[in-house]
């Protein structure tokens, strides 16, 4: 095994201090998967999980090197003199309480496999994370907690698959088998340019739930869950789709018939006591008031801690929508919060068909389709190869290879059996409707919480593009890295708009090592700001343009290699700050002496270092510009909600002939800066071929 797990005998004084304040506590990591729910041992003959234990450990930068880039990273963003007192924190911090906590940190990453792995489910879980999962995009300071994301599907090819049922039934067929491969480790591992990639994340997709408390979230994993959720018009089903004893999926003319009962009972309950019964609409809540409504619910009667238990332990959950979304933007929207329709003073709308806090599949009247997923242990890569493969599985019935930079290369493992032939033992219509007893104050809740969702709705702006003009193969004949060329256009059209420069975020994965998760490309470098502001000015030259373009392109995929090698400071300052918040916590929950921690800060101050408490800090710490790259082969759109309230969310894929992008605002803007951003690339176009 990694020789991480061996403990170095002599260490710091402080370091052994913050050992024993950890184990005294008990209560770190609070949040997180529960890791003794799996087992890293795999089959003999698996193939998904068999490289795990050749991986690397995630590396942890020298205290001086994040410092120092962290100033970098900064310095587009302030004045001379705002910048001079950022060097000055930083600079206390070196020489007071830095070392300190990065030897805690040393020691704490000796008996842990990754040392941002915990502080990540923290991120997300814990009662400084509590904005709803629907829409929410919210930065705790420097690390990044978006709980609901979402893709869309192509259309399935065979236009007479593309009805509601039919489409649900090869969907929910193809994730099952893909859920299955995972579990019988013979999904192949993905790897990129011949380099394994961790797969721990992939246990995390499936059979999870994301349970609320007081006090921050809880992860819970059913491996052996057989059932899924099914919701239509709010109201909830259980449906068993695996065979107990053989793991065998339900036959397709099975399902079909389940799916259409259930779309035929939700339809016969009166359309205004709907929105009545629909308790999804508490997942949309502040963590602390669903945590309460569900404690509630659960004291109200025995079958309501039942029916709780059959959803956090289903595989995921497919929503049936009563509605056909036309336009791109509109699917896209509907995958990503539901749609709000009130008819008579009464919610109709798709918004009250979700239960965030699981993943789920979503199949609307008219057969437009996509994904949900909550966040929490997994990131954009896996989902996306998940979504990738469940579309293919869906119109294929044999064998699939699916290729690029985020998916392996290899035949994938998700074959299903043909549609059509009866199935070796066909399983027992199993269809169960989740009945609930709901007090007064419930129904009160289940209002205010329709009426909060309603208000982020509608104050949230989803706009698509697709230009037919651009792609990889066009920008690399400019002598452009399509990514880099992409994120710095995004600098000059914001430019453009507003005559700023703002922050700017791009997720990079980090799995090649153990339990990698992500790291953050901040993508205002001092050369995109340069060539942000150039390219506005008109009377500077075409090639001085090209010139800076060319400079904030090569910056860009210099800081991106660098990040994807997991040495950029963002992680690793976000967990210094969390290790002084968590100290705290520590010593009130223990009430220790300070004389039994040791170590030389004084632990009775309220103020933080000062690099915590600098304007930079919380300026870095705020995106207005959230772009990701999600590369695919099957997709139409990726979206979630935006960062800030001034921000956006770009997010897109770049193929050989043609880009997609998608925007999302909470500030109305997202028509004038996607108009912005085509306006832009054009413009860019023109001045290359002029040259």
């Amino acid at each position: 095994m990694a020789n991480w797990v061996e403990a170095e005998a002599a260490v710091s004084e402080e370091a052994r201090s913050f050992r024993k304040a950890v184990h005294a506590a008990g209560i770190f990591p609070r949040n997180g998967p529960d890791l003794t729910a799996r087992s890293w041992g795999h089959h003999k003959s698996g193939i998904t999980f068999a490289a795990q234990h050749k991986l690397p450990k995630l590396p942890l930068p020298s205290l001086e090197s994040s410092c120092r880039k962290y100033l970098e990273a900064l310095k587009p963003l302030q004045s001379a003199s705002e910048h001079k007192a950022s060097i000055e924190a930083v600079e206390n911090f070196l020489h007071q309480e830095g070392p300190i906590l990065q030897a805690q940190l040393e020691e704490y990453n000796k008996t842990h496999a990754n040392y941002f792995e915990h502080f990540c489910y923290e991120a997300f879980l814990s009662d400084e994370s509590l904005s709803p999962s629907a829409l929410a995009a919210t930065e705790i300071m420097l690390p990044l907690t978006y709980q609901a994301i979402s893709c869309t599907f192509k259309e399935d090819p065979s236009p007479s698959r593309n009805d509601q049922i039919t489409r649900a039934a090869s969907l929910v067929r193809s994730t099952l088998a893909f859920s299955v491969a995972i579990r019988e480790d013979r999904l192949p591992p993905d790897e990129i340019r011949g380099t394994a990639l961790c797969m721990n994340q992939y246990w995390w997709l499936f059979g999870v739930s994301r349970i609320p408390g007081d006090d921050g979230g809880r992860i819970r994993l059913d491996p052996d869950a057989r059932h899924i959720i099914v919701m239509c018009r709010g109201q909830i089903y259980r449906l068993y789709v695996l065979e107990e004893s053989s793991g065998q999926i339900i036959d397709e003319h099975d399902l079909l018939l389940n799916l259409q009962y259930i779309v035929s009972d939700a339809n016969s309950i009166p359309i205004q006591d709907n929105s009545k019964t629909a308790i999804g609409l508490l997942t949309t809540e502040n963590q602390k008031v669903w945590s309460g409504c569900r404690t509630v619910l659960v004291h109200e009667g025995l079958k309501n801690g039942q029916n709780f238990g059959i959803i956090d332990s289903s595989l995921f959950v497919l929503c049936l929508d009563d509605n056909s979304p036309q336009k791109k933007s509109d699917i896209c929207k509907n995958m990503v919060c539901g749609f709000n329709v009130v008819e008579n003073g009464v919610q109709v709308g798709t918004c009250m068909n979700r239960w965030y806090d699981k993943l789920a599949v979503i199949v609307c009247r008219n057969g437009a389709a996509g994904l949900n997923f909550e966040h929490t242990c997994t990131d954009g890569a896996v989902d996306m190869r998940m979504a990738c493969e469940i579309y293919q599985g869906s119109i294929s019935q044999s064998d699939h290879a699916i290729s690029n930079n985020n998916v392996p290369s290899s035949k994938s493992a998700v074959a299903l059996q043909p549609a059509g032939q009866p199935s070796t033992r066909a399983i027992p219509a199993k269809v169960q409707k989740l009945e609930w007893d709901i007090p007064p104050e419930i129904y009160d809740a289940l209002h205010f919480a329709e009426t909060r969702l309603v208000d982020r709705i509608q104050q949230h702006q989803l706009e698509t593009l697709n230009l037919r003009d651009y792609g990889k193969a066009s920008i690399k004949s400019m002598g452009f890295s399509p990514d880099a060329f992409f994120q710095v256009t995004l600098h000059a059209a914001y430019y453009r708009l507003y005559g700023r420069v703002r922050n700017g975020f791009e997720p990079v994965q980090t799995r090649q090592y153990l339990h990698g998760r992500t790291d953050v490309v901040r993508t205002t470098t001092p050369e995109a700001a340069s060539f942000a502001r150039i390219f506005s000015d008109e009377k500077a030259h075409t090639a001085a343009k090209i010139e800076a373009m060319h400079h904030a392109a090569n910056a860009h995929v210099a800081i991106s290699k660098e990040c994807a090698k997991g040495f950029s400071h963002h992680r690793h300052l976000y967990v210094l700050h969390q290790m002084w918040k968590r100290r705290h916590a520590f010593l009130e929950a223990a009430r220790w002496e300070l004389a039994e921690v040791g170590g030389h800060i004084n632990f009775n101050r309220k103020q933080p270092p000062t690099i915590f408490t600098d304007p930079g800090w919380a300026r870095l710490g705020t995106t207005t510009l959230m772009a990701s790259n999600v590369d695919n082969h099957y997709l139409d759109y990726v979206g979630f909600g935006p960062p800030a309230e001034d921000g956006f969310t770009i997010v897109y894929y770049i193929r050989q002939d043609h880009m997609a992008i998608t925007v999302c605002s909470r500030n109305g803007e997202a028509k004038r800066f996607i108009d912005a951003i085509n306006q832009t690339f054009q413009e860019i176009k023109s001045m290359v071929k002029s040259v």
